[in-house]
């Protein structure tokens, strides 16, 4: 991997989105400041790298990042935050809340301090019952970062997720305490919501907004707002969920677009009613919580090394010492204290020692080693064509992508050659023997046997984990599911090792999960694949995952069929449960599937939208 700072990261895409220093820097840090970390002078901590790319309209689900140990303990704390919001647990709301991570200052101040504070505005409202003082700590959470000045000083700054959910959370709370004016609710929401659709690059940052929003607005103002308009916002949402597979507010904005579409279209309003209730006994019964929860915002999940893991991992597949590691850099105690986690290094500190191990910093996805932005908008267009199985425009957009980027850089050529040969293989223009071949070849010009051998825990990239779960694909299709089995619970291993929770790796890994259990039930060990499965299907409900979680459940409805320990019932109700899911997100192959196979097995005279 090839070193690309996070500065010039962040310089190249602000130069090409033509955002100024002071829009992007406002109230995170002066123009000055920005300025350093853009010229390499400093290094951002993980917090304030990812708030920037999120207000350069960027998902930060997109970079890959080192953190130090005390980092990451404050980004595990928080999850730990935000998952309990998610299920309304208020006690452990407030216990964590109490916890010394809270207030830990080894991140961005100011970003950590908002935090807290809108913290203490959901506690101050669910456990004091105190309207005011939540408003009020509201308020401050929003100005530590935002700058005041209303909706025209705000349409020339810069925002990120978070700050834009602060202030649609304090239109909302504000309204339905009656202490702002409907004008000024209404006004203030619809604003937030065309400035989020205009501004955010990524549809998944998108999705965690807007339907919130929209609830939001129709909650306090749907009476002031005509038919039509309501109809058009709440389509909006619906889509943005789709297109993204997410599912964040979704039963109250179906809710609302039920209730509208009931005096236009009763045939649709009833298809969405039904799976309106899919979705609440889908959720309710794994302890989450379906009102509308509009202090829940939800964070972006980030790719997360860490950076004492890396030291060490490296270090031992270079077959280097410690003190080799640390000559004329630093002592041979520090070096040590280094890789134990007990300090982080100094800018040029860190920089010598990546450079003498060869390790890579901040590069987008994993896939390409670039700071080109061009690049990424060609990736985001890759990935809509590959979504729409249009393998002619992706191949085109290959292209394009490969124009941009230095193709010396074993990153970049890995993933060039693998998505070109998933296309040349889905053309047909490749057998599976020879696109196995292929993929394993490019996997070895970086994961080498010996370095597997020596390291007890790996550090695979975004790029390595989808090489492997093609080539276990590869191998299932070829009857060789043992072999691919054997390929995926190896790689697994390696990196459950590392201290790194996979929910940081969701993206990545979640179809070599999935793929693994459907493999497993394949030879006939449903207990196996049942226990991947319901890690997987837990981990979809708690990211709002809702692609994969429809087909999760067809799985964990056939394993548990198989078994024989589950009534016929209660797996018939998981194939209806997954049949609805499958549907909303208009996945049509495997919803076909799910249809089929339980028409065939359960009810051949199933009325499906009776």
């Amino acid at each position: 991997m090839r070193q690309i700072k996070a500065g010039i990261m962040i310089y190249q895409i602000r130069e090409q989105k033509k955002i100024s220093r002071k829009e992007l820097s406002a109230g995170l840090c002066s123009s000055g400041t920005l300025s350093r970390y853009e010229s390499g002078e400093r290094i951002p901590d993980g917090l304030l790298f990812h708030c920037f790319m999120q207000r350069l309209g960027m998902n930060p689900e997109d970079f890959s990042v080192m953190l130090s140990v005390k980092e990451y303990q404050y980004y595990a704390w928080k999850e730990s935050v935000f998952e309990a919001v998610q299920k309304q647990e208020w006690e452990t709301v407030e216990q964590l809340y109490h916890d010394e991570q809270a207030q830990d200052r080894s991140c961005n101040a100011k970003i950590q301090n908002q935090f807290y504070l809108y913290l203490s505005s959901v506690l101050a409202e669910k456990v004091e019952k105190n309207a005011e003082k939540m408003l009020h700590f509201l308020g401050k959470a929003i100005s530590e970062t935002v700058p005041g000045g209303g909706e025209r000083r705000l349409d020339t700054c810069c925002l990120s997720v978070f700050e834009i959910g602060l202030l649609a959370l304090y239109y909302y709370k504000g309204g339905m305490l009656q202490l702002l004016s409907l004008d000024e609710v209404q006004s203030g929401l619809k604003f937030l919501i065309d400035y989020t659709v205009r501004k955010a690059m990524d549809k998944q940052e998108c999705a965690k907004l807007v339907p919130g929003m929209v609830c939001a607005l129709l909650n306090i103002c749907g009476e002031r707002i005509v038919l039509l308009e309501r109809l058009l916002l709440e389509e909006t949402a619906v889509r943005l969920l789709k297109e993204s597979y997410r599912f964040y507010h979704l039963p109250e904005l179906l809710r609302f677009y039920i209730r509208d579409l009931r005096l236009t279209d009763k045939e649709k309003a009833h298809v969405y009613e039904v799976q309106y209730y899919t979705f609440v006994e889908v959720m309710e019964n794994a302890g989450y919580d379906t009102s509308f929860q509009p202090e829940l915002l939800f964070d972006s999940h980030k790719q997360i090394y860490l950076l004492n893991e890396c030291l060490r991992f490296y270090r031992r597949i270079r077959g280097m010492t410690q003190q080799q590691t640390s000559m004329d850099i630093c002592t041979v105690v520090a070096y040590s204290q280094l890789e134990n986690g007990k300090s982080s290094p100094h800018l040029k500190r860190s920089e010598a020692i990546f450079e003498r191990l060869k390790i890579g910093w901040g590069y987008f996805r994993g896939n390409l080693e670039t700071t080109d932005y061009k690049a990424f908008e060609y990736l985001y267009r890759f990935k809509e064509a590959a979504r729409r199985r249009e393998w002619a425009k992706a191949g085109g957009l290959m292209g394009e992508i490969r124009e941009r980027l230095d193709m010396d850089s074993i990153n970049n050529y890995q993933y060039m050659g693998m998505m070109e040969n998933w296309i040349a293989y889905e053309m047909g223009r490749m057998d599976a023997e020879e696109f196995y071949r292929k993929d394993k070849e490019l996997l070895e010009l970086s994961v080498k046997e010996e370095h597997l051998k020596k390291a007890d825990f790996y550090c695979f990239s975004y790029i390595e984990i989808i090489l492997y779960t093609h080539m276990a694909n590869i191998l299932g299709a070829l009857g060789r599911d043992r072999e691919g089995i054997e390929l995926l619970e190896r790689m697994l291993k390696k990196m459950e090792k590392g201290r790194v929770g996979f929910e940081y790796w969701w993206e990545s890994i979640k179809l070599l999960i999935f793929n693994l259990a459907n493999m497993l039930s394949d030879i006939g060990d449903y207990e196996a694949s049942l226990k991947h499965m319901e890690y997987f299907i837990g981990m979809c409900l708690k990211l709002s995952d809702g692609k994969f979680l429809g087909n999760g459940i067809c799985e964990k409805a056939l394993d548990l069929d198989k078994l024989g320990k589950t009534d016929k019932a209660a797996c018939g109700r998981l194939l209806i449960q997954a049949f609805y899911l499958t549907d909303f997100y208009d996945l049509d192959t495997n919803h076909k599937i799910i249809q089929e196979y339980y028409e065939k097995h359960y009810d051949v005279n199933k009325q499906w939208y009776e």
